[in-house]
């Protein structure tokens, strides 16, 4: 393992994550995959030849515990979150800190515990973000706050670890058929039909097209490339908009 590129991976059991993890490993990373669901990122990095471990990335304490475990770290992909869509006057305190505190304060926790690690291998963070920071929905107020202050977060920490030799840069996803999709689509939240229509290239996303921009960003393939949030969506931001 300690010959090899290490690539870590939050929420990497399932959804964008799963497909990152899977798509590193191919590529030639001893991958490991953190997950909220501990059993389920063992299950995951087994398939992989990686290592699965639990991790909470609003717990402090557990975010310290799994990186100051690793010898070697070349690459962090902050990809951990989740979805929550709900009028504003209804979202709550409670709801509002908690989806900061996952996107926003887990991008952070990881990032500053990797660094050591990565500063020993001029390393690469990817941050996942989502074209909800740069379009307005309606009924996402916390999601798009959070993801807006990870493109902010990306620009900040690249500019501040360049003479380290860090890269940071971030992925910006489209609409992608994933589980969180799948379930706004069930809740009525979602329309697939409406967004297809408007999306320049006629279809949602899959898994493995943002895991393609995540690997670019994470390899020397963008080693001239920091501070950047690259926007995967069929041409959705360019065209139309919300």
């Amino acid at each position: 393992m300690s010959e090899r590129r290490v690539a870590l991976v939050t929420g990497g059991a399932n959804g964008l994550g799963r497909a990152d993890a899977e798509r590193l490993a191919e590529a030639g990373h001893h991958v490991v995959v953190a997950d909220l669901d501990g059993a389920e990122a063992e299950r995951v990095a087994a398939a992989l030849g990686g290592t699965g471990v639990e991790l909470d990335v609003t717990d402090p304490a557990g975010v310290e515990r799994v990186f100051g475990a690793l010898e070697r770290l070349d690459v962090l992909v902050a990809n951990a979150g989740t979805s929550h869509p709900e009028p504003t006057v209804e979202l709550t305190e409670e709801r509002w800190a908690a989806m900061l505190d996952v996107h926003l304060g887990g991008t952070v926790r990881c990032a500053r515990a990797a660094y050591p690690l990565l500063r020993r291998q001029s390393g690469a963070i990817v941050n996942v973000a989502s074209i909800s920071a740069f379009l307005g929905a309606g009924g996402r107020a916390s999601y798009a706050a959070a993801k807006g202050g990870i493109v902010a977060l990306t620009r900040d920490l690249a500019i501040e670890w360049a003479p380290d030799g860090i890269r940071v840069n971030a992925v910006a996803p489209g609409v992608i058929e994933t589980e969180i999709i799948t379930r706004n689509v069930e809740r009525g939240v979602l329309d697939r039909a409406v967004f297809d229509a408007r999306i320049p290239l006629g279809r949602t996303g899959q898994p493995s097209e943002i895991a393609e921009a995540v690997l670019f960003l994470a390899t020397d393939a963008s080693s001239y490339v920091t501070g950047q949030t690259l926007i995967v969506d069929g041409g959705f931001t360019a065209a139309f908009g919300w």
